[in-house]
């Protein structure tokens, strides 16, 4: 059960929270009268997230988020009238959100539930950033190749970017690592899944609101661009987000400006564009359900992740990384592949890419008490319902090949065997299709 320290100087306040998390199974509650008494608290105990006062004697909450700011614990503010610019400036510089007083009970428990979540998978992403960027790169594909030499040219070029690619390619590794290559990293960066967030409610977030503009408006509130000013911002598959909110981040785009949700006066922004889709957004801009404008103006430079199976030689590098991940973030054993696993997951299609590869890994470290993974081990645990009934998926793996060989042969003898301009027709590296080539046994 998460540990949450409340810091305020009223001791009312205190109380009255505490019965809040209480009643919504929180069990594990500490008070602090101020920054000071905080402190004490943080150095004797795990706490997992902070809600804090503004102003109180001794060390304010904002003094207060300075000195735990490195520890990774989400902190959230606490604002009363008069305080909200100051909270503003605050998620800008690292606090994960504010609450109005009086603070409206079903929101605080919301913000504290999501930033529990956020922060328990973080806590080992940030520790394994490093490592799994190294890992990421560490690739003689063709197409990593050529994404590595991109972030290179554009680290210091404010750039809008359109990361394209099959879902858990690892777009959103990339665009964070976009942000921390940037002249900008020391800024906000901000994530917004346009997927997640139902439909009535995306514009309120990404462009905030005015207090009386809507039921359920009680104060004034920034949205998300208004937040990553002067950073990034990035948004998650861009390719469902509605005609109507299309237009109004067009305009945002191109008059650098952002206006709240009953507000008049805009106020202007400064921000970095990261957007990220798996959808054909040339079909949905035939199909009338994306702006062409807005794709251009998004896509000034693109990016297009190659799925996992285009990067067969990268695979066991990934898995082992895996391993040792959540070996180390679980305080479990590490554990290796057999030979014949190895030789199973190099040949696996991954429809699910490294995403799919990452869960399947997790799982095993957690359930499988055994220190070699089998074959067997993985496919227990693969989402393929043909796999139960393994003549449909092999029929299927069967035909694909097929299909693959009859492309590979007619691109080499449109190109009298030039295996590099055949390479170029089937858009795939050199080496992956002399990979092809002996994997299928062509003359």
């Amino acid at each position: 059960m998460a540990k949450i320290l409340i810091v305020d100087d009223e001791k009312n306040i205190r109380e009255v929270l505490k019965k809040l998390l209480e009643k919504n199974n929180y069990k594990d509650v500490y008070l602090a009268e101020d920054g000071q008494r905080a402190l004490e608290i943080i150095e004797d105990e795990n706490i997992d997230l902070i809600i804090s006062d503004i102003n109180m004697p001794k060390l304010n909450g904002l003094e207060l988020f300075e000195k735990v700011r490195n520890n990774n614990i989400p902190f959230i503010i606490l604002t009363a009238f008069g305080t909200i610019e100051i909270a503003v400036n605050a998620i800008k510089n690292g606090v994960y959100d504010f609450i109005s007083k009086p603070f409206n009970e079903s929101e605080l428990i919301a913000t504290i539930q999501k930033a529990l979540n956020e922060y328990k998978k973080n806590s080992t992403e940030i520790f394994f950033d490093d490592e799994i960027e190294n890992v990421f790169f560490d690739s003689q594909n063709e197409q990593i190749l050529k994404i590595k030499e991109d972030l290179n040219k554009i680290k210091s070029i404010k750039v809008n970017v359109l990361l394209l690619g099959e879902t858990g390619t690892g777009k959103g590794l990339l665009a964070n690592m976009i942000h921390l290559s940037s002249n900008e990293k020391n800024k906000p960066f901000i994530k917004v899944n346009c997927a997640a967030i139902p439909e009535n409610l995306i514009e309120a977030e990404l462009f905030g609101y005015v207090k009386g503009s809507f039921t359920g408006a009680f104060i004034d509130k920034p949205g998300k661009f208004e937040i990553a000013n002067g950073g990034t911002i990035f948004l998650d598959e861009i390719g469902e987000l509605n005609i109507d909110l299309q237009a109004k981040l067009l305009s945002v785009i191109q008059d650098k400006e952002i206006t709240r949700i009953g507000d008049t006066k805009p106020k202007k922004v400064d921000v970095r564009i990261i957007s990220a889709t798996n959808v054909n957004l040339n079909d949905a801009i035939k199909e009338k359900k994306f702006r062409e404008d807005l794709y251009y103006r998004l896509n000034v430079i693109e990016i297009k992740l190659p799925p996992l199976r285009n990067r067969r030689d990268d695979i066991i590098k990934f898995a082992e990384f895996f391993i040792k991940k959540y070996a180390t973030q679980y305080n479990l054993k590490n554990k290796t592949f057999t030979e014949e696993t190895k030789k199973f997951i190099l040949e696996y299609p991954w429809p699910g890419n490294i995403r799919e590869l990452e869960n399947i890994i997790q799982k095993i470290i957690i359930l499988e008490p055994d220190d070699e993974i089998k074959k067997e081990t993985i496919e227990k645990y693969l989402s393929i319902p043909e796999l139960e009934n393994n003549s449909t998926f092999i029929k299927a793996e069967e035909e694909k090949i097929k299909k693959e060989i009859e492309l590979i042969k007619n691109a080499l003898q449109k190109t009298g065997g030039n295996r590099t301009k055949a390479a170029e027709i089937l858009g795939i590296s050199r080496r992956t299709l002399l990979y092809r080539i002996k994997e299928y046994n062509l003359k």
